[in-house]
């Protein structure tokens, strides 16, 4: 039987009633918070820039030593930081040519997002003890973090929620993105910072991969559904699902173009919806949201979260601190 965008009308439109998130309209796309997120943060460069400002980097010149950045692409992503709100940029005396930049709200609210990151690489990409700690400040106590469902603290489980849609949650489908870098494959580090966060960037450190990890959270498993919801040409598909299968997110199912998430490449939901709860807050101010997360069990809507397993509350970058177990060339670091 034939499933996806080239199936009877009847088929799909079944499949719509049932999961009405799953086929795009024809010229349209998701209003997603999670995509949206991922154009801001479309380069690895810039999470490892915010990575370095929670670790008290300030100073250009303190960025291009920690990540070895080379000066003309730290200058392009500090301004896209600076221009998207993450980053404000305050000058040092009268002349205005030295500067600090510092973390806005917004971008210190990326920080569960960067620990989802980080607990992903922890579990599945670092063999041995990792190479951050965290300490809460308040609690007195070491800490790893708890990615849960706001209602109830139970695990992020795509499982135990419904995704539901609002008659405006598609959109319109944008230009053809510009190209964009992935991190080299080979996860080997960017800097002087042993770091977790950086090899899961590594893999899945582009747009396309979150977004084709986001297709298959959608109930899209085959090539031409991806092709269909995404608008991507064939030879790039191609590309990041052989990179997934190589790595051992997905698994290929017979000859049909149809794949399978292993564990490893389930567990990627974590960190994406994080992405989504940061998007509901800062990109949908004024407009509201198209979508949510409903319990299964008691019909309440949630949202993804990180807290700290000694007080249950959610993680304030505030009250951590951050540990490196290893020996850093880069000294004196604490947040």
């Amino acid at each position: 039987m034939l499933k996806g965008p080239d199936a009877p009308a009847s088929l799909r439109a079944a499949a719509a009633a049932s999961r009405p998130d799953k086929f795009a309209p024809p010229g349209c796309e998701r209003d997603s918070e999670i995509s949206d997120t991922l154009q801001i943060l479309v380069d690895p460069w810039r999470f490892l820039i915010i990575r370095e400002a929670f670790f008290g980097a300030e100073r250009f010149n303190e960025f291009a030593a920690r990540l070895c950045m080379p000066r003309a692409t730290l200058t392009k992503a500090l301004t896209n930081l600076v221009s998207s709100g993450l980053l404000e940029s305050v000058s040092l005396g009268s002349g205005g040519s030295w500067k600090r930049y510092l973390l806005t709200d917004s971008g210190r609210d990326l920080f569960p997002a960067l620990l989802g990151l980080m607990w992903y690489g922890d579990k599945w990409l670092w063999d041995g003890i990792p190479p951050l700690a965290l300490f809460h400040e308040p609690s007195r106590t070491w800490f790893s973090p708890l990615l849960v469902w706001e209602h109830d603290h139970s695990p992020l489980n795509p499982r135990t929620v419904k995704f539901e849609i609002d008659p405006g949650y598609w959109r319109a489908r944008d230009e053809p993105l510009a190209r964009t870098y992935r991190m080299d494959r080979a996860r080997q580090a960017r800097g002087l910072r042993p770091c977790s966060m950086e090899r899961t960037l590594a893999v899945v450190g582009d747009r396309w991969t979150f977004m084709i990890f986001q297709e298959f959270f959608h109930g899209n498993s085959r090539f031409d559904e991806f092709t269909h919801n995404l608008g991507i040409a064939s030879n790039v598909l191609a590309s990041r699902l052989e990179n997934l299968v190589s790595h051992g997110f997905l698994e290929k199912q017979g000859d049909g173009g149809a794949y399978r998430l292993t564990p490893k490449g389930r567990d990627t939901y974590c960190p994406m919806v994080l992405l989504k709860t940061w998007g509901d807050r800062w990109l949908r101010q004024g407009r509201g949201t198209t979508s949510r997360f409903v319990s299964v069990s008691t019909g309440e809507t949630t949202r993804a979260i990180v807290i700290v397993p000694a007080t249950g509350e959610p993680v304030d970058p505030a009250d951590v601190r951050l540990v490196p177990l290893y020996l850093p060339e880069v000294s004196g670091e604490s947040s």
